[in-house]
């Protein structure tokens, strides 16, 4: 599967924008100027924790050194990329296959996304946008905003019903 590039704007990027939004609806991030400095991140936030890793070239070292389990039941942490991530709202694109299933963002409590900073997109539209622009369309794709929270009863928020309770998304500049 081919990840979309995503056309150079006039005016670069502002992870700023994005980490304000997802911090808005409950996550947290970190942009950080190394891929090098990104993993040791992600590394951090997984400490000891048993961790799914999505098998993809984006995740290449990562799961160097951390407690790797394949079973994503038996995982604490599952670590994904992402194929875009909007700065207006703080969402992740995701998409899914035989090397990236849905499993890895949806079953354990914690989602730690590393994500380059050339695929923030401004909108949410621009996000949809990428996914669309994916060949071979991918099994499944899935837009995230925050850590999972439903209000279905009593008009309560609860979170982590359908999902990971806690999101981090890593940043880095190329």
């Amino acid at each position: 599967m081919t990840t979309k590039r995503v056309t150079p704007r006039a005016t670069r990027s502002d992870p700023r924008r994005y980490i304000a939004a997802l911090e808005q609806v409950g996550g947290r991030a970190v942009a950080l100027p190394s891929r090098a400095e990104a993993v040791e991140e992600v590394r951090r936030l997984c400490g000891t924790r048993p961790v799914v890793v999505d098998k993809h070239p984006d995740l290449d070292g990562v799961a160097d050194g951390l407690h790797v389990v394949e079973d994503p039941w038996g995982a604490e942490v599952g670590v994904t990329g992402a194929v875009a991530a909007a700065e207006e709202t703080g969402t992740l694109a995701l998409a899914f296959d035989a090397d990236r299933p849905r499993s890895t963002s949806l079953v354990p409590p914690v989602h730690v996304a590393l994500v380059p900073q050339a695929r923030l997109v401004p909108t949410y539209a621009d996000a949809v946008e990428a996914l669309a622009a994916l060949r071979p369309v991918p099994s499944a794709m899935n837009l995230v905003t925050g850590p999972s929270s439903s209000g279905d009863i009593e008009l309560t928020t609860v979170r982590a019903v359908h999902g990971p309770g806690e999101i981090h998304v890593v940043l880095y500049d190329e």
